[in-house]
């Protein structure tokens, strides 16, 4: 008999025990602005850019309007290539451009898009003009970005398309 009383007191203790809520007052005021600490030694430096650029200066298509060079990236930034992102931008008078993609020019349009290839320590790319009657081109510049796996999809919400935002998120040189 004392079992089943001290079993229907504890049973019909749980709602007190369980149904209360904390009471929740406002948020207080934000204290005072601590003192600033002492600054710590400088670290050691870190990868500037988390991505390799290549830089082709003043190039000129041949007769149909295509163009290949060879860089030298040196065995580990070759390794990047096969798993990691390869960009290709070309400038002209107007502006820079994505590739693929069309190239504005001061007397028409080109469409280009481009391969690669590793050989040994070396990056060979090649700009191909897609266009029915191709033209011998001039670019002001063509830049080859590569860019490690991870830092690529570290950095998913940039603009892949537009050459100074990929600069500027990698930290390239200009």
């Amino acid at each position: 008999m004392t079992r089943k009383l001290l079993f229907v007191l504890f049973m019909g203790s749980m709602p007190f025990l369980y149904s209360c809520d904390k009471l929740k007052g406002e948020i207080g005021p934000a204290g005072e602005q601590g003192e600033q600490g002492i600054q710590g030694e400088k670290g050691d430096p870190g990868d500037p850019a988390g991505a390799i650029q290549v830089t082709l200066d003043t190039a000129s298509t041949d007769a149909n309007g295509d163009l290949a060079r060879g860089f030298e990236v040196g065995a580990a930034n070759a390794a990047i290539v096969e798993k990691g992102a390869v960009l290709v931008y070309a400038k002209t008078s107007i502006a820079w451009f994505p590739l693929p993609g069309p190239i504005i020019f001061a007397d028409g349009v080109s469409n280009y898009t481009f391969a690669y290839v590793i050989q040994g320590a070396n990056l060979v790319v090649q700009l191909l003009q897609l266009d029915e009657v191709p033209k011998k081109r001039k670019f002001q510049a063509v830049r080859v970005v590569l860019i490690p796996a991870a830092n690529a999809r570290l950095n998913a919400d940039i603009d892949y398309k537009d050459y100074e935002a990929v600069r500027k998120a990698y930290n390239l040189p200009e």
